[in-house]
């Protein structure tokens, strides 16, 4: 038989023992909340705005009010919601982060920015360049990096001021245009990386706000998205709206959520396809040094409404339709490419980007050029548009012969 060794067995007893004061003595020191933040001491803050105005930069921030947040009375008139579960606070300084020292002292709580989730920049802050937001907001260590940026053609106060009667704040109907695809989504990481990439652009969706129904009060109701604000390098340069912003879109693939009209050469009246999706590739090339693009575009949509007496089960119709579609969307992005090279000359499709990482070489040895080659830059547009579905009802609709058929 093995016989017991009494010296391990204390041995084990000892280690056991030390193992239970060092468990003991780490939960003691775990205990301790020297440092808690509790929610009650905390003013959430679900949006930003910038503005500039008279050499100073004026910040606001739209603020979450809890003990609103089950429902109560309409507050029209003190900066919130109508169900009254935001408030707006504002305060300018010579820097974004003198502002944000002095919207502290505008509020009781401390500012908590980590559920920031919009920022919204004006035009007029555009101009005087983003490089000071945007350093401040990835530095601080508060803000979310894929906060959705947007920007407005008047002041990004008066975007957050407004009383939405559908969600609970104007913060939650940004974010939810955002996520539906309505303009260009682009997130604060994104904006950084395009204006410090090798393109040097950025494009952000321009917001405005609709008229207020009548006999309601002038903050009740919502930002609507039109249009797009183009930046060369981090300054504003340029509005673009319909049809050219179309082309633009679709050239960066954030075109969604549209219906196009589309004329028929053959027939009288038109077509609108909404779009069920698109795709844009750009293919970089430099053959005998001669450098050049090309851009071949995908896109799918069904047809919405037919005006013409046009029938979509002919095959030869159909061929007619999808080229007069795909027509259309080169049209648009020709008109894009035009307004990029030859009037604002700036890479606004990141043709650089794409260029780099193609022929690294090559671009090391020429980038200092690319202001040049990008003014001279050869573009080849294609296009393919398929119509997948026709809707109910592949006849035209609502003709005087179809009631005696």
């Amino acid at each position: 038989m093995r016989q017991h060794n009494p010296y391990q067995y204390w041995q084990r007893c000892l280690l056991l023992l030390v193992g239970c004061l060092l468990l003991l003595v780490g939960c003691l020191l775990l205990t301790g909340c020297w440092d808690r933040h509790e929610v009650n001491d905390l003013a959430i803050v679900m949006a930003t705005g910038i503005d500039y105005a008279q050499e100073k930069v004026e910040l606001t921030a739209q603020i979450f009010i809890p003990r609103k947040a089950g429902g109560g009375e309409g507050v029209g008139g003190t900066g919130g919601s109508p169900s009254g579960v935001t408030m707006i606070r504002t305060a300018e300084g010579a820097t974004v982060a003198e502002a944000l020292n002095r919207l502290q002292r505008k509020v009781s709580r401390d500012m908590f920015w980590g559920h920031c989730e919009v920022i919204v920049i004006s035009e007029q802050a555009g101009k005087q360049g983003l490089r000071e937001y945007i350093d401040f907001f990835l530095r601080y260590p508060q803000i979310r990096e894929h906060a959705y940026v947007f920007s407005s053609e008047k002041e990004a106060k008066g975007m957050l001021t407004l009383l939405d009667p559908l969600e609970r704040s104007s913060a939650e109907s940004l974010r939810e245009m955002a996520n539906l695809g309505l303009g260009a989504r682009v997130t604060l990481l994104e904006l950084a990386q395009s204006i410090e990439g090798p393109s040097q652009s950025a494009i952000l969706t321009r917001l405005l706000v609709t008229p207020a129904n009548p006999g309601q009060e002038k903050l009740v109701t919502t930002p609507f998205v039109r249009g797009l604000s183009l930046y060369k390098k981090d300054k504003y340069v340029r509005t673009v709206t319909e049809p050219l912003s179309v082309g633009v879109l679709l050239l960066v693939n954030e075109l969604n959520n549209i219906i196009m009209p589309v004329e028929i050469h053959s027939y009288k009246g038109s077509m609108s396809i909404r779009l069920i999706d698109a795709k844009a590739k750009i293919r970089p090339q430099i053959i005998h040094g001669e450098w050049s693009v090309g851009i071949d575009i995908e896109a799918r949509g069904e047809v919405v409404l037919n005006t013409t007496d046009a029938e979509l089960s002919n095959p030869a119709v159909m061929v007619e339709v999808q080229e007069a579609w795909q027509n259309r969307l080169k049209s648009l992005t020709e008109r894009a490419v035009a307004l990029s090279q030859n009037e604002l000359k700036t890479d606004l499709f990141r043709f650089a980007t794409a260029f780099r990482q193609r022929y690294p070489r090559q671009w090391r040895e020429q980038q200092t050029q690319w202001p040049t080659i990008f003014h001279e830059l050869k573009v080849d547009i294609r296009s393919k548009a398929l119509i997948t579905r026709t809707g109910k009802s592949t006849e035209p609709q609502g003709r005087a012969d179809q009631s005696r058929k």
